[in-house]
């Protein structure tokens, strides 16, 4: 059984809020405006997490191209997510280009060079 904790406080998952535009500063927030459910994304990290119940806290960090949230679990452990804004690209694109640069580094690197473990991924 898996729970996702919904008393966690965090800043609005779907709206940009990293910063503001001089010019077009509606249509540059409406650009990086995500539509997902939040709550769908919560219960993936849980199910993908070994031994997570729920999801203790979220950070979520902006760029130009992404938006990151970093969970952490009632076991302690930190899973990112990572959502591209529609500026990014193709979504698929971006997200397959991402997925096999961190497959070739995992295989090219030797292991004192820190990887972060692909976990999942949907394009």
């Amino acid at each position: 059984m898996f729970h996702v904790d919904n008393s966690r406080q965090g800043p609005d998952p779907h709206e940009y809020s990293d910063g503001r535009w001089l010019r077009d500063n509606v249509a540059h927030q409406q650009a990086r405006r995500i539509s997902f459910d939040f709550d769908a994304l919560c219960r993936r990290v849980v199910q993908t997490c070994s031994g997570a119940e729920s999801i203790l806290s979220y950070e979520k960090k902006e760029g130009g191209f992404n938006r990151v949230f970093i969970f952490k679990t009632n076991n302690m452990k930190v899973i990112l997510a990572k959502l591209p804004f529609s500026n990014a690209g193709p979504a698929g694109l971006t997200t397959e280009s991402e997925v096999a640069t961190i497959k070739f580094c995992a295989l090219r690197f030797s292991c004192d060079t820190r990887i972060s473990k692909l976990m999942q991924y949907f394009s």
